[in-house]
């Protein structure tokens, strides 16, 4: 018969898994938390083995790092996808995070200044190309 898993030892599985992700995704932890809309406290006592996070937080944890539920119950110590791949998700979502955190006046002037951005950007000859040489 399997051996039944205790609290301490959920709670290390997850703190270790949590702790390889946030080191890989490059963020601090009051980033992280930040990014989470949770105060660094509480994320800390994850990351620390100390307290075992709700369904919900759980969730999006797996969400801002692109992980299955299932992952943080497996043994397997391997993380998912490549170091780049995370650390590219973790700021999308910290990016993501602040800008809605602005007014809704201020949405509207960084996105129209995005598409202007990146309308005048990809007019823009390429300066390797032959034409400069």
């Amino acid at each position: 018969m399997d051996k039944e898993i205790t609290n301490a030892e959920l709670k290390k599985l997850l703190s270790e898994k949590l702790a390889r992700l946030r080191k890989t995704s490059g963020q601090t932890i009051e980033v992280t938390a930040e990014s989470l809309n949770m105060a660094v406290s509480e994320y800390f006592r994850f990351l620390k083995g100390k307290r075992l996070p709700q369904l919900r937080t759980l969730m999006r944890l797996s969400k801002k790092y692109g992980v299955t539920l299932d992952w943080w119950f497996s043994k397997r110590p391997e993380l998912p996808g490549k170091q780049a791949d995370l650390r590219q998700k973790a700021l999308e979502l910290e990016l993501l995070g602040s800008y809605r955190k602005l007014d809704y006046r201020f949405q509207d002037i960084l996105r129209e200044t995005a598409r202007v951005f990146v309308k005048k950007r990809s007019l823009k000859p390429n300066l390797l190309s032959r034409e400069y040489a």
